[in-house]
């Protein structure tokens, strides 16, 4: 089946670099598409069973599901869509929507720029994220708690709320938003424990890694927390967070560490050995490769932001 690609252009507003829409969900058995727009961007579809024909994009897609639950077929492969999953396309992603025990479904859509990540990426000093944004081979998709999940529907409609509001206060809430979901599920420590179907046993283990006494022992407490076979450990990662065990804790010591720089007179030295690293060169070599600078470069940097501030 011929894949179309959906050009920015016929999609966002160039005055704002985004569109924020509501799609409501219907399915029919004579074959026709009906598209209903209304007022506020709202849209009301009615599609075949079949489903919708596969598509990429000029742009990144934000997809929240309200109610219902679709059928996502996405990189040839068929991923069920709940209420409160929480989706991040990729211009790259070719997909398509079928329907799931033929219910309707109700989503919301925040279709934006690429320049507007890349933007995020100079203002969190940090682009470590758009590599978790882009890496995996099917499209990060996480399970929002029903309260998350209202707070986010409410958030995207009031940018919609007024027609009235000024483009640039427009452009502000948004990037508000796409900042904090970004900072949320690509830019913290935990961000991939958010992610579906995780065992407890692995999320309450992480969480207890960040712990001081804990994440200067390292792999060793690790595997003691655990209670589980250093060869299920590190399978268990693998399948879950896409990363071993050791490079989990990594993030952990280096995140660690560069607050220590910020917040701290401690000597990098001394820093370095209070985490255990088994050498210094090891330390600036993963510490450069987290923050793009090294530990005395970030330390200055942090000095220039607060003298700023």
């Amino acid at each position: 089946m011929k894949t179309t690609e959906i050009l920015r252009d016929s999609c966002l507003d160039p005055a704002l670099g985004f569109d924020i829409s509501f799609h409501s969900i219907i399915w029919n058995k004579d074959g026709k598409t009906e598209i209903l727009p209304s007022g506020g961007n709202i849209h009301f579809h009615s599609i075949p069973a079949a489903g919708t024909l596969p598509h990429t994009h000029e742009f990144a897609e934000i997809i929240l599901i309200m109610r219902g639950g679709i059928i996502h077929t996405v990189n040839g492969e068929n991923r069920q869509l709940d209420a409160n999953s929480l989706i991040f396309m990729r211009p790259s992603d070719t997909h398509s929507f079928k329907p799931l025990h033929n219910m309707p479904c109700e989503m919301l859509i925040l279709a934006c720029q690429l320049e507007l990540l890349l933007t995020l990426s100079q203002f969190f000093e940090n682009d470590s994220f758009l590599c978790r944004y882009t890496e995996p081979v099917l499209p990060p998709t996480f399970i929002l708690n029903p309260d998350e999940a209202e707070t986010l529907t409410n958030r995207l409609l009031n940018v919609n709320a007024s027609p009235f509001t000024p483009p640039a206060l427009m452009r502000v809430k948004t990037k508000v938003i796409v900042a904090d979901l970004f900072t949320r599920y690509f830019l913290e420590d935990l961000s991939n424990l958010q992610q579906e179907n995780i065992p407890e046993w692995l999320s309450v283990l992480c969480t207890r890694m960040q712990q001081e006494e804990n994440l200067k022992p390292g792999l060793k407490r690790m595997q003691k927390l655990a209670c589980k076979t250093p060869e299920h450990l590190c399978k268990s990662f693998r399948q879950y967070l896409n990363k071993t065990p050791t490079e989990f804790l990594n993030e952990l010591r280096i995140n660690y560490a560069a607050r220590r720089l910020a917040d701290s007179r401690d000597e990098i030295m001394a820093i370095a050995l209070d985490l255990n690293f088994q050498s210094l060169s090891r330390f600036y070599k993963l510490f450069k490769q987290f923050y793009g600078v090294t530990p005395a470069q970030y330390r200055q940097n942090a000095k220039t932001r607060r003298r700023i501030l």
